[in-house]
């Protein structure tokens, strides 16, 4: 019992140091309660991905979605941030904001945009404010494609990503049985 206490006090510091704390402000329109939740439940999963390569203890960052892409927009203009072509949202590294540019195409459909800008996020923090773009991107992709079930976090494997790998494989690129495991 004396070693279990001699050592609890080390065991629940080491915890600590794995800790990490994101501030998440949120602005534009409001979200329901469930959306709220979904992504505060998938920030999670990002900061234990993203702290095993150097992430800060406490992260701020400021969520902006908005109903309406014309809104959305004319808040960009507002703050000077500049709109890649067809995107549906953007995130600002100097600003530490991401702003969702109209839910238009569904509750879904907007949770993967923000679950894509809040990867931007976290590569900037750790690899500072011009990340490569294809690592940027090729996480920003896969975090996209995740969805939160009960008890777990899940990537579905889009059509696109399946006939990617059947050409690889058919090319030799790719040993299957490794790429599986």
């Amino acid at each position: 019992m004396r070693i279990f206490l001699l050592f609890f006090p080390v065991f629940f510091f080491c915890g600590l140091l794995h800790a990490q704390t994101v501030k998440v402000g949120y602005g534009g329109d409001p979200l329901p309660g469930k959306d709220r939740k979904k992504i505060e439940q998938f920030l999670q999963h990002e900061v234990d991905f993203y702290s095993q390569f150097g992430l800060p203890d406490t992260l701020s960052l400021q969520l902006y979605v908005f109903e309406n892409r014309r809104e959305a927009i004319d808040y960009l203009e507002s703050i000077n941030v500049s709109l890649p072509i067809k995107a549906s949202g953007v995130y600002s590294p100097k600003l530490q904001k991401a702003v969702i540019l109209g839910r238009e195409n569904g509750r879904e459909r907007s949770l993967a945009i923000i679950y894509h800008e809040l990867s931007h996020h976290f590569v900037s923090q750790i690899l500072g404010k011009r990340p490569p773009s294809w690592l940027n991107e090729g996480l920003s992709e896969y975090f996209e494609h995740c969805t939160i079930h009960k008890k777990a976090v899940r990537h579905t494997f889009t059509e696109y990503e399946q006939g990617r790998v059947r050409t690889m494989y058919m090319l030799g690129e790719v040993n299957l049985p490794t790429f599986l495991k």
